[in-house]
């Protein structure tokens, strides 16, 4: 038997001369396609040099990479860009995000595709010609969103969020051969620079765990926590009883901690969840504040009113009202940038100030790169004074 043709090769003469087209043969229905120009499809495959293929060979070449390359029976290619997108990062339905958590459970949560929808409605689609095509988006569109990105005065961390929220599809697209190459590919490098992050002072603190002493048992064992083990909120909200080992011997002298397994976090959308990058750490805490721990806690859950999990919203107001009665005002806590979040960063700066090693401090705070912990930890005031003693010391011997 016979096989098949893939395609058909023939010349069109136009007013400038004659140009190669390709009729493909539909290898489902065996119907012949519409015409497809030879010299557009090597521009679509990278390989435009803004001459005319003269060269049957040439010609036979280009489209067995344009077969190959899936643009001709592709329908990915001729899907929406905005569409293709949104449906991307809907958790719900998105094949990527299913096939991700499938390879890798956790991989990506809800909380997270619905950031990349926000940033994609708000901050991409907006700047994009809304019908065009997947395979029509070049890297100059790309750059018009990152121009405008910059010139609203976004964040660098926030700009680069954006262009994942696009990145990431198009590259899940060159994989599904929908396009062949990434637009993405030309776009200017992005250095990260992180604004200025709030940290307390050690008076500040001491006032901190003063004035917490007031509050719901549930909000002072937040904060505590915070304070001394550098946990995320949700690391906090999520504690169970489970997760504390009681009476847990140390170093030669055997004193006793209590030891915390922080192995999931608390999700508004997601509920339980694993911990910010997946990865289990464990901390120390005196017995006598795990005893008080456990002592609070009802139905295993730790920090809690009535056994349910306090919301995210609950503890992040009740510490405001922490502040302002140590009085730091809204605007001043607004202005030094300072969150619930801010106590993680004194702990870090607080235990590199106490000659805590980089290696002890990322295990604790479950960072996996150092470049990533240097930016939780800040120069204190007592940092700054015992250089300033040294230089002082200089005049003095004079």
């Amino acid at each position: 038997m016979a096989k098949r043709r893939k395609f058909y090769l023939y010349q069109r003469q136009k007013k400038y001369g004659k140009y190669y087209y390709v009729c493909y043969i539909d290898p489902e229905t065996g119907k012949q396609g519409n015409a497809k120009s030879i010299d557009v499809l090597k521009e679509k495959l990278g390989l435009g040099d803004n001459e005319t293929t003269t060269s049957r060979d040439d010609a036979v070449i280009i489209a067995h990479k344009a077969l190959e390359a899936g643009l001709i029976f592709s329908s990915g290619a001729e899907e929406c860009f905005s569409s293709y997108c949104l449906s991307f990062w809907d958790f719900d339905n998105s094949d990527y995000i299913k096939l991700r958590n499938l390879v890798s459970p956790n991989s990506i949560g809800r909380e997270y595709a619905m950031n990349m929808l926000c940033n994609l409605k708000k901050h991409v689609l907006p700047f994009i010609p809304q019908s065009i095509k997947l395979s029509a988006i070049t890297t100059r569109h790309l750059d018009k969103i990152v121009t405008e990105a910059f010139s609203a005065g976004l964040a660098n961390g926030t700009i680069q969020m954006i262009i994942l929220s696009f990145s990431v599809p198009l590259k899940e697209a060159v994989r599904l051969r929908y396009i062949v190459n990434n637009p993405c590919d030309g776009l200017m490098k992005i250095p990260r620079k992180e604004k200025s992050r709030g940290v307390f002072t050690d008076d500040e603190i001491k006032r901190i765990i003063r004035e917490a002493e007031n509050s719901p048992k549930p909000i002072k064992n937040a904060v505590k926590l915070a304070i001394t083990t550098g946990m995320r909120s949700g690391e906090i909200r999520a504690l169970k009883i489970s997760n504390i080992i009681r009476n847990y011997y140390v170093g030669e002298n055997s004193k006793v901690y209590d030891k915390v397994l922080i192995t999931h976090s608390l999700a508004p959308y997601s509920g339980i969840k694993a911990t910010k990058g997946k990865y289990d750490r464990e901390v120390l805490i005196p017995s006598s504040f795990g005893e008080e721990l456990i002592g609070s806690s009802i139905n295993d859950v730790i920090i809690t009113f009535d056994g349910s999990y306090v919301s995210s919203l609950t503890l992040r107001l009740s510490f405001y009202e922490i502040l302002e009665n140590i009085g730091i005002s809204e605007e001043v806590r607004k202005t030094r940038r300072l969150t619930f979040h801010s106590l993680r960063h004194y702990f870090s700066t607080y235990t590199c100030q106490e000659n805590i090693s980089q290696e002890d401090r990322m295990l604790v705070l479950g960072h996996r790169s150092e470049k990533v912990n240097s930016r939780y930890t800040h120069i204190s005031d007592l940092r700054l004074e015992r250089v300033a003693g040294v230089v002082e010391a200089l005049f003095d011997s004079e």
